[in-house]
């Protein structure tokens, strides 16, 4: 285990254990059935209190990466069990991930997204009325044809906030609002912008035709991740 960590600004204490212990976990430094080590100990090294340490390894119970036992060192459990709500620890602390088990996760998380777009297009395809179909096409096609990257990820987000409003599935709508809480603006767009405004206006045209966007759209991000 990494014993040089930085402690964080005071007011991100807790933040600091939290996602410490969940990047060892993840990263395997902390391996499934080892105990975790001393609160005290914790403590010194995020530079934190005993009782934020408690709080953390309490939220990482929560989501399935702890087992917590009452008068004994609390335990490690195996990653691939944690339940969905590893997601949002998942996301932000992406980045600092290091292990080959954590690439794969963080794939498979790559994966599930792609998933996730293809129902947003299905609902959107199956709900929106012409006049929905119509608007999203204009939303897109008023963009500057020459996009910053801001500008496109600003494109990006309006996108698909608004297919999944037109989609009309409040599962799907739960979810979205999930993601946009955790991603908090922190994904960055990948290749030209110019070619975004393209897909996202070709995916518009082709729902206004009332064709099916989802080959398109399993087409473009095989290509992009080949």
């Amino acid at each position: 285990m990494d014993e040089s960590i930085t402690p964080a600004p005071r007011g991100h204490a807790a933040d600091a254990a939290l996602e410490g212990l969940f990047i060892e976990i993840l990263d395997g430094q902390l391996a499934p059935g080892e105990s975790l080590p001393a609160e005290r100990l914790l403590a010194e090294r995020y530079g934190v209190s005993r009782i934020t340490v408690r709080q953390a390894v309490h939220k990482l119970k929560d989501v399935g990466l702890v087992e917590v036992r009452q008068g004994g060192a609390s335990r490690v459990l195996d990653p691939a069990r944690a339940d969905a709500r590893v997601f949002e620890l998942l996301l932000r602390c992406a980045d600092r991930l290091q292990s080959d088990a954590a690439t794969r996760l963080l794939r498979d998380l790559a994966e599930y997204q792609q998933l996730y777009a293809i129902g947003l297009l299905e609902a959107a395809s199956r709900h929106a009325t012409d006049a929905e179909r119509e608007h999203l096409l204009q939303q897109v096609d008023t963009c500057p044809a020459t996009l910053d990257a801001a500008d496109a990820q600003r494109l990006e987000d309006a996108f698909w906030r608004r297919i999944t409003a037109i989609g009309r599935n409040r599962i799907l709508q739960m979810e979205m609002a999930l993601w946009q809480r955790w991603t908090d603006d922190q994904d960055a767009i990948d290749g030209d912008p110019a070619e975004l405004r393209w897909f996202y206006l070709t995916l518009a045209r082709q729902l206004l035709a009332r064709q099916d966007p989802v080959p398109f759209y399993l087409a473009s991000v095989r290509t992009t991740s080949a």
